[in-house]
């Protein structure tokens, strides 16, 4: 019965051990995540990233013809604010939103370790 108690302070104390290892080599962050499988609906990214790049492109044109050929900085702001939302509607009606269905897995997480040197 000694026996078993001396190997169980042991543990104990090797168990304080690692943990003070952990916390000193670790970065320890508590997340809690839990979710059922199931499925999701998301934007499909290849249709944002076609319509970022078409707004990126027409929103280039539009600075370059305001700071090219206007000299008034408030009639530069109006015409770059009212053609940047004719901009975007034109290019999301070249790319509108697409939505696809996504199957989530099951996830559970705790804790998230993150090495510290």
């Amino acid at each position: 019965m000694q026996r078993y108690f001396m190997n169980r302070k042991k543990a104990v104390w090797i168990g304080i051990a690692a943990l003070i290892v952990l916390f000193v080599l670790f970065d320890v962050r508590i997340n809690f995540e839990f979710s059922m499988p199931g499925a999701s609906s998301q934007l499909d990214a290849a249709q944002e990233a076609r319509y970022m790049a078409c707004f990126a492109a027409r929103d280039m044109e539009i600075h370059d013809v305001a700071f090219g050929t206007i000299d008034n900085p408030d009639v530069q702001k109006l015409y770059i604010l009212n053609n940047r939302d004719e901009a975007a509607s034109g290019c999301r009606e070249r790319f509108p939103e697409q939505w696809i269905t996504v199957e989530e897995p099951f996830r559970f997480n705790l804790v998230d370790l993150q090495f510290r040197y």
